[in-house]
Protein backbone atom coordinates (compact mmCIF):
# COMPACT_ATOMS: atom_id res chain seq x y z
CA UNK A 1 0.00 0.00 0.00
CA UNK A 2 3.01 2.20 0.61
CA UNK A 3 4.00 1.66 -3.07
CA UNK A 4 0.83 2.57 -4.09
CA UNK A 5 0.12 5.83 -2.23
CA UNK A 6 3.55 6.75 -3.91
CA UNK A 7 2.82 5.58 -7.67
CA UNK A 8 -0.61 7.95 -6.96
CA UNK A 9 1.51 10.66 -5.45
CA UNK A 10 3.72 10.41 -8.73
CA UNK A 11 0.79 10.21 -11.03
CA UNK A 12 -0.23 13.82 -9.79
CA UNK A 13 3.24 14.75 -10.38
CA UNK A 14 3.13 13.51 -14.05
CA UNK A 15 -0.46 14.79 -14.78
CA UNK A 16 0.85 18.10 -13.33
CA UNK A 17 3.86 19.03 -15.50
CA UNK A 18 2.12 17.65 -18.78
CA UNK A 19 -0.77 19.96 -17.66
CA UNK A 20 1.76 22.78 -17.27
CA UNK A 21 2.67 21.72 -20.20
CA UNK A 22 0.06 22.47 -22.32
CA UNK A 23 -0.53 25.90 -21.34
CA UNK A 24 -0.20 27.06 -24.96
CA UNK A 25 -2.02 24.51 -26.59
CA UNK A 26 -5.12 25.03 -24.35
CA UNK A 27 -4.97 28.53 -25.28
CA UNK A 28 -4.52 28.07 -28.72
CA UNK A 29 -7.78 25.49 -28.58
CA UNK A 30 -9.71 28.25 -26.84
CA UNK A 31 -8.87 30.43 -29.37
CA UNK A 32 -10.42 28.24 -32.28
CA UNK A 33 -12.99 26.94 -29.77
CA UNK A 34 -14.23 29.60 -27.45
CA UNK A 35 -17.32 27.48 -26.34
CA UNK A 36 -17.32 26.47 -22.73
CA UNK A 37 -17.87 22.56 -22.18
CA UNK A 38 -19.02 21.58 -19.00
CA UNK A 39 -19.44 17.13 -18.77
CA UNK A 40 -22.04 16.19 -16.19
CA UNK A 41 -20.73 12.34 -15.73
CA UNK A 42 -20.09 9.19 -13.22
CA UNK A 43 -17.55 8.98 -10.73
CA UNK A 44 -16.10 5.58 -12.61
CA UNK A 45 -12.62 6.72 -12.87
CA UNK A 46 -12.96 4.88 -16.63
CA UNK A 47 -14.87 7.90 -17.81
CA UNK A 48 -12.04 10.70 -18.73
CA UNK A 49 -13.68 12.83 -21.47
CA UNK A 50 -10.10 14.29 -22.64
CA UNK A 51 -9.28 10.83 -23.76
CA UNK A 52 -11.87 10.32 -25.01
CA UNK A 53 -12.61 13.46 -26.92
CA UNK A 54 -8.30 13.98 -27.61
CA UNK A 55 -9.04 17.16 -26.07
CA UNK A 56 -6.13 19.17 -24.01
CA UNK A 57 -6.85 18.75 -20.53
CA UNK A 58 -8.31 21.67 -18.66
CA UNK A 59 -10.64 22.37 -21.37
CA UNK A 60 -13.73 19.99 -20.76
CA UNK A 61 -15.20 21.39 -16.97
CA UNK A 62 -16.35 18.19 -15.25
CA UNK A 63 -18.91 16.98 -12.19
CA UNK A 64 -18.76 13.75 -10.98
CA UNK A 65 -21.20 11.80 -8.85
CA UNK A 66 -22.19 8.84 -8.52
CA UNK A 67 -23.80 7.42 -11.92
CA UNK A 68 -23.79 10.90 -13.30
CA UNK A 69 -26.85 11.57 -10.67
CA UNK A 70 -27.70 15.46 -10.40
CA UNK A 71 -29.78 18.01 -10.08
CA UNK A 72 -29.83 22.07 -10.29
CA UNK A 73 -31.73 22.32 -6.92
CA UNK A 74 -29.05 21.43 -5.12
CA UNK A 75 -27.51 24.46 -3.68
CA UNK A 76 -23.62 24.12 -4.60
CA UNK A 77 -24.53 22.50 -7.57
CA UNK A 78 -26.93 25.46 -8.50
CA UNK A 79 -24.62 28.49 -7.66
CA UNK A 80 -21.45 26.54 -9.11
CA UNK A 81 -23.12 26.12 -12.67
CA UNK A 82 -24.98 29.12 -12.82
CA UNK A 83 -21.21 30.93 -11.88
CA UNK A 84 -19.60 28.85 -14.88
CA UNK A 85 -22.44 30.12 -17.21
CA UNK A 86 -22.49 34.03 -16.48
CA UNK A 87 -18.08 33.78 -16.36
CA UNK A 88 -18.88 32.21 -20.12
CA UNK A 89 -21.59 34.75 -20.97
CA UNK A 90 -19.51 38.17 -19.68
CA UNK A 91 -17.00 36.66 -22.24
CA UNK A 92 -19.12 36.20 -24.95
CA UNK A 93 -19.08 32.61 -24.83
CA UNK A 94 -21.93 30.29 -25.15
CA UNK A 95 -21.70 26.78 -22.97
CA UNK A 96 -22.13 23.42 -24.45
CA UNK A 97 -23.40 20.67 -21.66
CA UNK A 98 -22.16 17.25 -22.26
CA UNK A 99 -24.79 15.45 -20.11
CA UNK A 100 -23.82 11.79 -20.01
CA UNK A 101 -24.42 8.06 -18.60
CA UNK A 102 -22.44 5.02 -19.18
CA UNK A 103 -22.41 1.34 -20.09
CA UNK A 104 -20.86 -1.94 -21.74
CA UNK A 105 -21.99 -3.34 -24.47
CA UNK A 106 -20.41 -6.43 -23.66
CA UNK A 107 -20.81 -7.20 -20.35
CA UNK A 108 -23.90 -5.90 -18.21
CA UNK A 109 -22.07 -5.81 -14.86
CA UNK A 110 -19.23 -3.81 -16.27
CA UNK A 111 -21.61 -0.77 -16.22
CA UNK A 112 -22.99 1.62 -13.98
CA UNK A 113 -22.98 0.33 -10.76
CA UNK A 114 -24.43 3.52 -9.70
CA UNK A 115 -27.55 2.50 -11.32
CA UNK A 116 -27.36 -0.96 -10.72
CA UNK A 117 -26.44 -1.37 -14.31
CA UNK A 118 -29.61 -0.62 -15.94
CA UNK A 119 -28.70 1.25 -18.75
CA UNK A 120 -32.03 2.46 -19.65
CA UNK A 121 -32.74 3.72 -15.84
CA UNK A 122 -29.07 5.81 -16.09
CA UNK A 123 -30.06 7.11 -19.71
CA UNK A 124 -33.50 7.81 -18.25
CA UNK A 125 -32.16 9.72 -15.58
CA UNK A 126 -29.58 11.89 -18.05
CA UNK A 127 -32.69 12.81 -19.84
CA UNK A 128 -34.25 14.09 -17.11
CA UNK A 129 -31.69 16.24 -16.19
CA UNK A 130 -31.09 17.71 -19.07
CA UNK A 131 -34.39 18.40 -19.67
CA UNK A 132 -34.19 20.31 -15.99
CA UNK A 133 -31.41 22.43 -17.43
CA UNK A 134 -33.38 23.29 -20.70
CA UNK A 135 -36.15 24.52 -17.92
CA UNK A 136 -34.11 26.45 -16.06
CA UNK A 137 -32.43 28.67 -18.57
CA UNK A 138 -34.95 28.23 -21.00
CA UNK A 139 -35.92 25.71 -23.66
CA UNK A 140 -35.08 27.90 -26.87
CA UNK A 141 -32.35 29.62 -25.59
CA UNK A 142 -29.09 29.71 -27.37
CA UNK A 143 -26.62 30.23 -24.76
CA UNK A 144 -26.54 27.07 -22.37
CA UNK A 145 -27.25 23.74 -24.76
CA UNK A 146 -27.23 20.48 -22.85
CA UNK A 147 -26.89 17.69 -24.64
CA UNK A 148 -27.73 13.65 -24.16
CA UNK A 149 -24.20 11.56 -24.46
CA UNK A 150 -23.74 8.18 -23.62
CA UNK A 151 -20.28 6.43 -23.06
CA UNK A 152 -19.87 2.64 -24.24
CA UNK A 153 -17.18 1.82 -22.25
CA UNK A 154 -15.83 -1.23 -24.17
CA UNK A 155 -14.39 0.64 -26.64
CA UNK A 156 -14.97 4.48 -25.45
CA UNK A 157 -17.94 5.20 -27.97
CA UNK A 158 -20.21 8.32 -27.59
CA UNK A 159 -23.49 8.10 -28.42
CA UNK A 160 -24.96 11.44 -29.47
CA UNK A 161 -28.73 11.79 -28.80
CA UNK A 162 -30.37 14.01 -30.90
CA UNK A 163 -33.10 16.83 -30.85
CA UNK A 164 -35.56 14.61 -32.65
CA UNK A 165 -35.10 11.08 -31.13
CA UNK A 166 -32.24 10.49 -33.88
CA UNK A 167 -29.52 8.13 -32.35
CA UNK A 168 -25.24 8.30 -33.93
CA UNK A 169 -23.23 5.89 -32.62
CA UNK A 170 -19.92 7.61 -33.63
CA UNK A 171 -18.38 3.93 -33.82
CA UNK A 172 -20.59 3.31 -36.78
CA UNK A 173 -19.85 6.66 -38.83
CA UNK A 174 -18.59 5.58 -42.38
CA UNK A 175 -17.78 9.15 -43.89
CA UNK A 176 -15.33 10.96 -41.46
CA UNK A 177 -14.93 13.87 -43.81
CA UNK A 178 -15.40 17.27 -41.94
CA UNK A 179 -18.68 18.68 -44.03
CA UNK A 180 -20.01 14.88 -43.54
CA UNK A 181 -19.65 15.26 -39.30
CA UNK A 182 -21.09 18.71 -39.97
CA UNK A 183 -24.16 18.03 -41.11
CA UNK A 184 -25.22 15.14 -39.42
CA UNK A 185 -24.56 17.39 -36.01
CA UNK A 186 -26.86 19.84 -38.08
CA UNK A 187 -29.62 17.45 -38.30
CA UNK A 188 -29.27 16.19 -34.63
CA UNK A 189 -29.31 19.46 -33.28
CA UNK A 190 -31.21 21.54 -35.56
CA UNK A 191 -31.56 24.29 -32.86
CA UNK A 192 -27.49 24.43 -31.76
CA UNK A 193 -26.41 27.64 -32.57
CA UNK A 194 -23.46 27.78 -34.93
CA UNK A 195 -20.71 28.69 -33.16
CA UNK A 196 -21.60 25.85 -30.56
CA UNK A 197 -21.95 23.45 -33.40
CA UNK A 198 -18.56 24.10 -34.67
CA UNK A 199 -17.02 23.69 -30.97
CA UNK A 200 -18.89 20.63 -30.93
CA UNK A 201 -17.18 19.02 -34.26
CA UNK A 202 -13.66 18.70 -32.57
CA UNK A 203 -14.44 16.38 -30.10
CA UNK A 204 -16.82 13.91 -32.16
CA UNK A 205 -13.51 14.22 -34.14
CA UNK A 206 -11.10 13.43 -31.39
CA UNK A 207 -13.79 10.58 -30.35
CA UNK A 208 -13.67 8.80 -33.46
CA UNK A 209 -10.09 8.95 -33.81
CA UNK A 210 -9.61 7.57 -30.31
CA UNK A 211 -11.60 4.53 -31.36
CA UNK A 212 -9.60 3.85 -33.70
CA UNK A 213 -6.46 3.89 -31.79
CA UNK A 214 -8.46 1.66 -29.17
CA UNK A 215 -9.87 -0.83 -30.98
CA UNK A 216 -9.01 -4.16 -29.68
CA UNK A 217 -6.22 -2.52 -27.14
CA UNK A 218 -8.11 -2.64 -23.86
CA UNK A 219 -7.50 -5.04 -21.62
CA UNK A 220 -10.50 -6.87 -19.80
CA UNK A 221 -9.09 -5.76 -16.83
CA UNK A 222 -9.79 -1.84 -17.80
CA UNK A 223 -13.35 -3.21 -18.64
CA UNK A 224 -13.60 -4.58 -14.97
CA UNK A 225 -14.36 -2.34 -11.69
CA UNK A 226 -11.75 -2.90 -9.69
CA UNK A 227 -11.53 0.78 -7.93
CA UNK A 228 -9.06 1.15 -5.03
CA UNK A 229 -9.16 4.52 -4.23
CA UNK A 230 -12.36 6.34 -2.93
CA UNK A 231 -11.66 9.77 -3.80
CA UNK A 232 -14.04 13.20 -2.68
CA UNK A 233 -13.60 16.58 -3.31
CA UNK A 234 -12.58 18.01 -6.07
CA UNK A 235 -9.49 18.36 -8.25
CA UNK A 236 -9.49 15.09 -9.46
CA UNK A 237 -8.68 15.16 -13.39
CA UNK A 238 -5.46 14.00 -12.86
CA UNK A 239 -6.90 10.40 -11.45
CA UNK A 240 -8.12 8.99 -14.71
CA UNK A 241 -6.36 5.61 -15.05
CA UNK A 242 -8.55 2.95 -15.33
CA UNK A 243 -10.47 0.95 -12.75
CA UNK A 244 -8.34 3.50 -9.86
CA UNK A 245 -10.87 5.55 -8.33
CA UNK A 246 -14.24 6.06 -7.55
CA UNK A 247 -15.06 10.06 -7.16
CA UNK A 248 -17.81 11.43 -5.45
CA UNK A 249 -17.99 15.47 -6.47
CA UNK A 250 -19.43 17.89 -2.98
CA UNK A 251 -22.53 18.69 -4.85
CA UNK A 252 -24.98 16.18 -3.55
CA UNK A 253 -26.58 17.57 -0.24
CA UNK A 254 -26.77 14.10 1.12
CA UNK A 255 -23.33 13.14 -0.10
CA UNK A 256 -23.59 10.57 2.73
CA UNK A 257 -25.34 8.19 0.28
CA UNK A 258 -22.88 8.55 -2.88
CA UNK A 259 -19.93 7.74 -0.41
CA UNK A 260 -22.06 5.05 1.14
CA UNK A 261 -22.51 3.38 -2.12
CA UNK A 262 -19.00 4.07 -3.62
CA UNK A 263 -17.53 2.62 -0.37
CA UNK A 264 -19.73 -0.65 -0.93
CA UNK A 265 -18.80 -0.69 -4.62
CA UNK A 266 -14.77 -1.15 -3.28
CA UNK A 267 -15.55 -3.53 -0.70
CA UNK A 268 -17.50 -5.73 -3.35
CA UNK A 269 -14.05 -5.65 -5.56
CA UNK A 270 -11.93 -6.86 -2.38
CA UNK A 271 -14.86 -9.76 -1.68
CA UNK A 272 -14.15 -10.78 -5.36
CA UNK A 273 -10.22 -10.44 -5.00
CA UNK A 274 -10.58 -7.84 -7.60
CA UNK A 275 -8.24 -5.62 -4.68
CA UNK A 276 -6.07 -6.41 -1.90
CA UNK A 277 -3.92 -4.78 0.90
CA UNK A 278 -6.53 -2.80 1.59
CA UNK A 279 -7.88 0.68 0.07
CA UNK A 280 -7.62 4.67 0.11
CA UNK A 281 -9.88 7.34 1.07
CA UNK A 282 -8.58 10.18 -1.03
CA UNK A 283 -10.37 13.65 0.36
CA UNK A 284 -9.24 16.39 -1.79
CA UNK A 285 -10.47 20.55 -2.19
CA UNK A 286 -8.86 23.01 -4.93
CA UNK A 287 -8.21 27.11 -4.82
CA UNK A 288 -7.28 29.17 -7.58
CA UNK A 289 -5.82 31.37 -5.63
CA UNK A 290 -3.15 31.28 -2.86
CA UNK A 291 -5.22 33.10 -0.15
CA UNK A 292 -7.71 30.91 -0.58
CA UNK A 293 -5.34 27.50 0.02
CA UNK A 294 -5.85 27.70 3.92
CA UNK A 295 -9.79 27.70 3.41
CA UNK A 296 -9.34 24.39 0.92
CA UNK A 297 -7.18 22.48 3.64
CA UNK A 298 -10.04 22.74 5.82
CA UNK A 299 -12.72 21.60 3.23
CA UNK A 300 -10.61 18.80 2.61
CA UNK A 301 -10.00 17.73 6.20
CA UNK A 302 -13.61 17.73 6.92
CA UNK A 303 -14.40 15.43 3.93
CA UNK A 304 -11.70 13.22 5.13
CA UNK A 305 -13.59 12.78 8.35
CA UNK A 306 -17.03 12.99 6.99
CA UNK A 307 -15.86 9.71 4.60
CA UNK A 308 -14.45 7.66 7.45
CA UNK A 309 -17.08 8.21 9.71
CA UNK A 310 -19.29 6.94 6.91
CA UNK A 311 -17.34 3.45 6.29
CA UNK A 312 -16.77 3.48 10.41
CA UNK A 313 -20.97 2.97 10.65
CA UNK A 314 -21.16 1.32 7.14
CA UNK A 315 -18.25 -1.01 7.06
CA UNK A 316 -16.51 -1.63 9.73
CA UNK A 317 -15.22 -4.80 8.41
CA UNK A 318 -13.03 -2.74 5.86
CA UNK A 319 -11.79 0.18 8.18
CA UNK A 320 -8.67 -1.76 9.24
CA UNK A 321 -7.84 -1.95 5.95
CA UNK A 322 -8.31 1.93 5.22
CA UNK A 323 -5.55 4.07 4.40
CA UNK A 324 -6.05 7.88 3.91
CA UNK A 325 -4.86 10.83 2.06
CA UNK A 326 -5.55 14.30 2.74
CA UNK A 327 -4.68 16.77 -0.56
CA UNK A 328 -5.24 20.02 -1.95
CA UNK A 329 -4.67 21.06 -5.34
CA UNK A 330 -3.77 24.18 -7.18
CA UNK A 331 -6.33 24.86 -9.80
CA UNK A 332 -3.51 26.72 -12.25
CA UNK A 333 -1.21 23.34 -11.81
CA UNK A 334 -3.69 20.84 -10.89
CA UNK A 335 -0.39 20.02 -8.45
CA UNK A 336 -1.85 18.58 -4.96
CA UNK A 337 -0.26 19.49 -1.66
CA UNK A 338 -0.11 16.68 0.97
CA UNK A 339 -2.61 18.09 3.83
CA UNK A 340 -2.32 14.84 6.03
CA UNK A 341 -1.33 11.17 5.12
Amino acid sequence: MENKIKSLIDLNKKHSEFFCSQRLERELYLAKHPTKVVAFKCMDGRIHMPAVTHTPLGIIRPYRNIGGKFDLGWPLLNNSFDNLVMSAVFKGNRVLVLVTYHYSEGDTHQGCAGFQYDCEAAKEFTDNFKKQIQRVYGESNRVVCPVLVGLETDKDTLILHGENGEVLDLSKVENKEEENLKEKLRNLYPKMPGRVLLDFLPLVQGNIEHIAEMKGKKPITQLQHGEWILAVGKGFDWLHTPNMALIVGPYDPNIGEPIKTAAGIIKSNMDAGRIDKGFVVLSSAVYADPAEAVRSKERAMYLGRLTREIIEKNFPEIVSLMNTLTVTVDVNTMKMEIVEQ
